[in-house]
Parts: C-alpha cells; sequence; structure tokens
C-alpha cells in the first residue's frame, strides 16, 4: 500500500516539476530578443504541464478521499482486545 502512495506523489510531482523548469526556460529566453517563439513554446509547455499536474492534484485528492470513505470501521471487540471464541463444527 505505501509503494501506491508513493508512486501517487510522483505522479503530481513530476509535472509540476516539469512545469516550473519549462516556464524558467521559457521566461528566460524570453528575456532574450533574439527569437522569441521559442520563449512561448516553452511557456506553453510549461502551462500545459502545470495543468496536468493539478488535475494530477485534484485526482490524489478525490482518490485520497474516497479510500478513506471506504475505509471500514474496527469491530468493538477486536479493538478492545478481548479474545474471541472459537468453536468447532461438528461433522455431519
Amino acid at each position: 500500500m505505501r509503494f501506491v502512495c508513493v508512486r501517487a506523489m510522483l505522479v503530481t510531482g513530476v509535472p509540476a516539476v516539469a512545469a516550473a523548469v519549462f516556464l524558467f526556460l521559457g521566461f528566460g529566453a524570453g528575456a532574450f530578443a533574439g527569437r522569441p517563439y521559442v520563449g512561448q513554446g516553452l511557456i506553453t509547455a510549461g502551462l500545459v504541464a502545470g495543468a496536468v499536474a493539478a488535475g494530477t492534484a485534484v485526482g490524489d485528492v478525490a482518490w485520497l478521499l474516497m479510500a478513506a470513505r471506504g475505509r471500514s470501521e474496527p469491530d468493538d471487540a477486536a479493538a478492545g482486545g478481548a479474545e474471541t471464541e472459537v468453536r468447532a463444527q461438528p461433522d455431519t
């Protein structure tokens, strides 16, 4: 179960890092007046990667809420430490 949680965080983190890198490079390239279309393309790629990161974050939160909602509560006897009695079934 822990592996699933780590993968879920990576799915959100990778597009967020990519968005930051694309936006940084795009605004950096836009500072130079030589080829503005390169900077605009990187900015667009950064915005798309940011939208993907936001979508995966919303999906992760929804998944987490649904998983928490679907969890069953522990039995009172098992939670209290009471021993359970085991009875043998008669042969028929």
